[in-house]
Formats: C-alpha cells, structure tokens, sequence
C-alpha cells in the first residue's frame, strides 16, 4: 500500500465521520438492547401465562376422561351384576351351597358386551368368600374379602398384581328378588388403554400425561411403559386361569411436582434423572389417583427463545440499518474531498480512466469537482487518439504479414491443382539430396505423366483438362504417404519425392498411383459419358548425380509411354 494512502487510512479513524458513526452505533446499540430487555420479559411473562392455562385445561380433560372411563366400568360391572343369571341363584349365594350353578351364572353374567379392559370378573358370598372366577382376576385387595358387606353400595378401588402390574378394582352388589343383597360381583381391570385415554385425540404429543397411584408409582401414561394386556379371550382360552407374562420394572416411581408458586398453576422442577421439566398434577375424585402433566422447559420455552432469536436479529438489522444511515450521511459530507484526494493519487500513477462524481453544487468543492473532471476527459481523449493511432498500426502490419505470407504460399503452391509447384519441388530436391548425402538414405523420384491428355484437351476442351488435371491431383494425392512429396512438375506431367525409398519400394508407389487413377471414371463434358484415364510412371534412384538422377527417372517414364502406356518403369530395362 502506497504511504500516502496508509497515512490517509490512518488519519480517518480520528476524523469527524469516524466519530459521528460511532456515536450513532452505540445509541442504537443501547437503545435496542433495553428495548430487546423489555420485550423479552414480556413475552416470557406472557408465556408462562399462557402455560399456566394450558396445563390447567390439559388437566381438566385427561382427569375428565378417566373419570368417564371410571364410570363406565362401574356402570358395567353394575349392569353385570343385575344380570338374571345371578339374581336366579341368590339363594345358593345365601346358602353358600354350590351346585355348578354358580359358575355357569357367572359366565352367563360375563357373556355379554364386552370392555375392552377386562381381565375377569370374581363372585364374592355375603361372607366375603369367593363363590366362582371368570377369566383371569389377578390377586384381589385383602379388606376386599374380608369386608364385602361394606360394598353394598358401588365401589371402586386400585390394586396391583404380585408383579406390580396395576389393576382396577369395580365391585357392585348381587341382589335377589327380594331386594336384598345376596352377594357382590367385582370387575377386574386393566389400565392399558388408559395411557390412550389420557392422551384424548393425541392434539399435545409433545407433552407427557402420566397416572400416578397413592403409593407413587406409575399406572400408565402417554410416554410410560405400560402393563402387558391380558385380554378375556385370552383368559377364557385358558379356562379362566391365564396369567399374565408381565414386567415388574415397567411401574416405576415418579416424583410428583412441588406445590407452584402463588398465583401460579404450573412447577419448575427436576426430575431424578436430572431432566428440567415443568409439571402440574390433580388428584381423581372417584380413585386415589393423581393425573401428572409435564413437559421438557426448554421445549415448553422454546418460543420465547424463538422470539429472542427474532429481537436480536431486528435489533442487529437496525443497528446496521443506522450505521449505514449515520455512514450515509457523513460520507456525503467528506466524500468529495477524499474522492478528489483519490483521482490526483491515480492520475499521478498514470490511471485516466476515472470520474469523479458531481456534487451538482455551486460551491467550491463542486467547482473544483467539475474542473477536474474535465482535465480528465481531456488527458483521456489524448490517450484514446494515441491508442487508436497504434492499434491501426498494429492492423497493418498483421495484415502485411498476412499478405507476405499468401504472396510466398502462392509462390509455391500450383494455381490449378493446389499442390506445390515446380520451384518448391527444385528447392525442396536440393534439402533432401543434402539430407541423403550425410545420412546414406535412399532416395527415389517418380515421374507421373497422363496419358493422352493432349487428345482429351483437344476433344472435350481446356475446362475439361482442367477439371481432369485437378481430380487426378486429389487422387495422387490421396495415394502418397506422409512423407512423399507431391509436386505438379508442368503441363499434364506430376512429380513424387520419395525419402528413406529405395528404387523397389518406388515401383511398388507408383505402381499403387498408377492402379488410383485407373480404377476411376471421369466426367468430363456434358455428354455425361464416364471417360477412362490412364497414368505412365517413370522412376529412378539417386546415385550421387543430381542430373543424372532426373535423367533416369524421364527415360523411364519415356519407356513406359513407348511400351503401351498405363505401365510403370524404373530405371534400366526391367518391366515393373
């Protein structure tokens, strides 16, 4: 960096501009962050208001749903228990006298519609002993067979199985026709379907929704390991007497919330594992049963860290927004100057193509804006014509070059059949009997004449001699190697230069030329007759003697013409 440039860099922080930029970000700074304060608190506030009721209407309707569940299971076990099997045999539930008839009034009693939660269903004598069992009852509390007077009226009572499994206990009593009560009919019942109870239509997934029993451990929930199902069928299956494959470790105890704070309906607590919840719980009023609703605190405060994220990132734009505005304004007022600083520092490095934009104002720094603007276009302007007037020079000579490179191409090249002419053959000649003297190469030369052209061009005109001339180029052409040098020596006559070849393998070429142009037919005139042109190939091996060399190679094609034509011949008398 140049250190007129460092010293001005260095010279801006302690500037006006600096300062007044400053200043303006740390106000909106300090102002958006008391405004962030505020709001962040409202909403927090806001939100655990917004909890408070929602746990309470959460409570309010899992504690309404189980106990209608509750009272459906009493209504059925009462409903079963005035069934006409069991009021026909009120006199042997008296008696204590069992005949068989008991049992099969039970079933009778059983066979009806079914809950799904039934486990089985137990018959109890006014004395409290059992009379008969359907299905799989599971073990009964002990003040239940000892106190079955006490249930006249409808009752419901919790017990667990010997495993811990938990179970609901809905009794009613058996009554004759007298009236009187000659027994009591207890329903045994699962508590599987009540974690789907508890949940309702699933509308608060994301919150947990337990049972808690008096002795504080779990009877199901919305996310707790429920119980093994023991259907009727099952037990029935089994002739009454399934048991159930349960899992004692699935009834774990759970820690009920702290009593919240006034005013407050919901706790903030941890929970043993180490998990920070909020929670709230109500107690059932037909069982001693308590509903516990709870939910992670970070997801239950997950808006307010949502709306957080939303202030900082406002607050961050406005920050930035007055920042740029307080920029804005500022750089308008010293922007000229520094931009007129700038333009001398590029000029005095030769950098013309500049503008400095205009104030549009008639005071000083626009005057001298403008002045210097106008010295800049008039430097550009000069530099533009000097720059014009050397890349037309720089055309000229790109297309001089091109134009000496055609004249030389042209003065090499064959103007009918574009293959190189008689001087670059000569000149050529010369390099490759160099070549050959130092290295002991072989090197042989072909003389390639048409036969009959003369009567062809008389016959069918020069247009036509032409066209044949060209077409028998391209053949030749076609049939060389990389290394061959074809050449059009003069009039219908062609010229091969064939390196590192010796007289044999010179034949063999021309041989493969002569066949090329026989093999063809040729349409010459407007008659569209196919004419047949023949080739006569002379060749020859360089044996020291330039002259000689070229000498051998035309009284070889002179021998071929005088043996027929359409022949090849090398040097001597031999017929190739």
């Amino acid at each position: 960096m140049p250190e007129p440039f460092a010293a001005a860099r260095r010279q801006s922080l302690n500037s006006l501009a600096t300062k007044i930029i400053f200043f303006v970000f740390l106000s909106t700074f300090l102002t958006a962050l008391a405004v962030s304060w505020i709001s962040i608190e409202s909403t927090h506030r806001f939100l655990r208001e917004a909890i408070d009721q929602r746990f309470s209407a959460l409570l309010q309707s899992s504690a309404s749903r189980v106990e209608a569940w509750l009272s459906a299971a009493q209504s059925d076990v009462g409903a079963r228990a005035g069934a006409p099997a069991l009021r026909a045999i009120a006199g042997s539930l008296r008696s204590g006298t069992d005949g068989g008839e008991t049992r099969k009034a039970l079933d009778l009693a059983a066979s009806g519609p079914k809950l799904s939660a039934l486990r089985g269903l137990v018959l109890l004598h006014p004395s409290g002993a059992v009379a008969a069992t359907w299905g799989d009852p599971g073990t009964l509390p002990p003040e239940l067979a000892h106190n079955s007077g006490a249930l006249v009226e409808p009752d419901l009572q919790s017990a667990r199985t010997s495993s811990g499994a938990p179970l609901v206990l809905a009794s009613a009593p058996v009554r004759g026709a007298d009236g009187g009560v000659v027994g009591v009919l207890v329903a045994v019942l699962g508590t599987d379907e009540l974690g789907r109870v508890l949940s309702g239509g699933g509308e608060e997934a994301q919150t947990r929704i337990s049972l808690v029993g008096a002795d504080g451990l779990g009877i199901t929930g919305t996310e707790l390991a429920a119980g093994p199902s023991c259907s009727t069928a099952e037990a029935q299956g089994s002739g009454g007497d399934a048991v159930c494959d349960e899992n004692p470790g699935a009834w774990s105890e759970i820690k009920l919330p702290p009593p919240p704070p006034a005013g407050r309906a919901v706790s903030d607590y941890q929970k043993p594992s180490g998990e920070r919840v909020i929670g709230a719980a109500r107690s059932l009023a037909r069982l001693d049963w308590t509903v516990l609703v709870e939910e992670p605190f970070d997801q239950a405060f997950e808006p307010v860290l949502s709306v957080v994220t939303r202030i900082f990132v406002t607050d961050l734009v406005i920050v930035l927004l007055f920042s740029f505005l307080a920029y804005k304004i500022t750089a308008a007022i010293v922007r000229p100057i520094e931009a007129l600083s700038d333009g001398a520092r590029r000029i005095s490095r030769g950098e013309l193509d500049l503008e400095i934009p205009d104030t549009r104002g008639n005071d000083e720094i626009g005057l001298l804006t403008r002045t210097f603007n106008d010295m800049t276009r008039k430097l550009r302007k000069n530099q533009s014509e000097i720059e014009a007037a050397i890349h037309q020079l720089t055309v000229q000579k790109h297309e001089l070059e091109r134009a000496n490179e055609q004249l030389s191409q042209l003065s090499i090249t064959d103007g009918l059949t574009k293959l190189h002419n008689h001087r670059f053959f000569q000149d050529h000649l010369t390099r490759e009997i160099k070549r050959v003297q130092r290295s002991g190469d072989p090197l042989s030369i072909l003389l390639v004449d048409i036969d009959d052209f003369k009567r062809l061009n008389d016959r069918l005109g020069h247009a036509a001699g032409d066209e044949l001339l060209t077409r028998i180029a391209r053949i030749m052409d076609e049939s060389m190697r990389a290394s061959d040098l074809l050449a059009r020596y003069g009039g219908e006559e062609f010229v091969v230069l064939a390196g590192n070849t010796d007289l044999s393998g010179a034949a063999t070429l021309g041989e493969k030329v002569r066949e090329a142009v026989a093999e063809k037919s040729f349409l010459l005139d407007e008659t569209m007759r196919l004419e047949k042109v023949t080739v006569s190939v002379g060749v020859a091996q360089y044996k020291g003697d330039r002259k000689a060399f070229f000498q051998a190679a035309d009284r070889a094609l002179y021998r071929a013409k005088a043996q027929g034509k359409n022949c090849v011949r090398a040097e001597g008398d031999g017929v190739v």
